[in-house]
């Protein structure tokens, strides 16, 4: 099995070296080639991550971009270049955001056992630093009440932080759903877009991944592509990550995320879901 690990840097290379240092406890990680997006590069990112390929066991392709091209278009532009390079898709591609560390040494182990063909998307189980599992994102597509919800919260600005203070208020008393299981590999309509393994019968059935959006749209693009072409999308809790969640947008501008995050929602609904 070999396997292509696609990650974006953005500033601060931190992140980036926990990710690579958290690899050395798996088992099999001889099989990763890994490629790094440095997102609008510096001198003083790219020295960094220079270090990082020079120390490292992997075989390491940096690919610095003097503007931020975001998460899914530096992926899509990356998995181009090593296509043309490589002439063909590795077995697997794991793209994941550079906060993600590996917990499980048994997480490739786990990937060899599925099956490329019956699950071309999967999904593992991802934990944030607050407890919280993140998949499975959606286990059905999108009914009134979700878009009710999200109609509403791409009002305004104001709209989205009142809802998101309820939202939050109301998992406080929140008894979570014994009817939902967690602890079993199923299909599902949608996994979380912080790690997501694609086989190569993805890619060679039709799939594609979506770069026409910014921030926000990875999880219902993958999705609905997924739908199109009659392509299974699986949730596999045996494959065990950490996701140290918004490590590079904490200190952002929440109102511009904000906008960003409504423009992808409405290219998503435009594109994906006309009536």
């Amino acid at each position: 099995m070999n396997l292509w690990l696609i990650t974006v840097n953005f500033g601060d290379t931190k992140s980036t070296e926990s990710l690579l240092k958290s690899l050395n406890f798996c088992n099999d990680e001889d099989c990763i080639r890994i490629a790094i997006a440095d997102n609008s590069s510096t001198k003083d990112s790219l020295k960094k991550l220079n270090f990082l390929q020079k120390n490292s066991d992997f075989i390491i392709d940096l690919f610095p971009f003097n503007n931020n091209l975001y998460y899914w278009p530096a992926v899509t532009k990356i998995i181009k270049i090593l296509k043309d390079k490589l002439n063909k898709y590795p077995d697997w591609i794991l793209i994941c955001n550079n906060d993600i560390t590996f917990v499980d040494n048994n997480f490739f182990n786990e990937l060899k056992i599925m099956n490329p063909k019956k699950n071309p998307i999967i999904g593992p189980d991802i934990i944030n630093s607050k407890g919280i599992q993140l998949n499975p994102f959606m286990i059905n597509s999108l009914g009134f009440f979700k878009n009710l919800y999200w109609m509403l919260f791409f009002l305004s600005y104001p709209t989205s932080r009142l809802i998101l203070m309820l939202k939050r208020a109301f998992n406080l008393f929140r008894i979570k759903s014994s009817s939902i299981d967690n602890f079993s590999t199923k299909h599902v309509y949608a996994v979380h877009g912080s790690a997501i393994l694609f086989s190569s019968h993805f890619f060679n059935s039709g799939g594609w991944l979506d770069d026409k959006f910014e921030m926000y749209g990875e999880e219902l693009s993958v999705a609905e592509v997924a739908k199109k072409n009659g392509l299974a999308i699986t949730y596999c809790p045996l494959m065990k990550l950490q996701h140290n969640e918004h490590s590079t947008t904490k200190h952002a501008n929440q109102r511009l995320l904000f906008k960003k995050a409504r423009k992808s929602y409405r290219y998503i609904k435009s594109f994906y879901m006309k009536k």
